[in-house]
């Protein structure tokens, strides 16, 4: 959003204000006795987003429950996936469904079915309980992990 910090709720009392230095409780101006926190932007190099659909051009038709044009607009260069590949933005737009992403946010795209699970994508699947369980649990223990990696992403 180009701001230098942005004010957040729900953040005090957790661990964050523990671990972030940078996170600051400060007087809320508007609503006396309550706190906020003020986190610093954030500006990924680089972010990748699934999308529905996509035209040739890179304009994106995303999800609206996800926070995807958010971060397309924060990051310095948008890689997308999508489902469905389509020769216009028109195309895009009679879906009737989801948000668009302007090109001149998007770096490139990908024509990738698929591309996030084990995650759902709303309409195409759903989310793979199973296979984020077993991701939880490797994740736990670097060997387990290497061997999860091989056996469902470069094997």
């Amino acid at each position: 959003m180009g701001q230098p910090f942005m004010p957040v709720r729900g953040i005090i009392g957790t661990g964050y204000m523990h671990i972030r230095s940078d996170f600051k409780a400060v007087e809320n101006p508007f609503q006396e006795g309550e706190k906020v926190v003020l986190v610093p932007p954030i500006t990924p190099d680089l972010a990748f987003i699934h999308a529905f659909k996509a035209d040739r051009k890179g304009n994106l038709l995303v999800d609206g429950f996800e926070n995807d044009p958010l971060l397309a607009r924060a990051s310095e260069k948008v890689i997308a996936t999508c489902e469905e590949l389509v020769d216009s933005r028109e195309e895009l737009l009679a879906c009737g469904e989801g948000v668009l992403i302007p090109s001149l946010y998007v770096t490139g795209v990908v024509l990738l079915e698929g591309a996030a699970r084990p995650t759902a994508c709303r309409g195409y699947y759903d989310l793979d309980e199973n296979l984020v369980s077993r991701y939880i649990e490797a994740a736990k223990d670097g060997e387990k992990f290497n061997s999860f990696l091989r056996d469902f992403i470069t094997g």
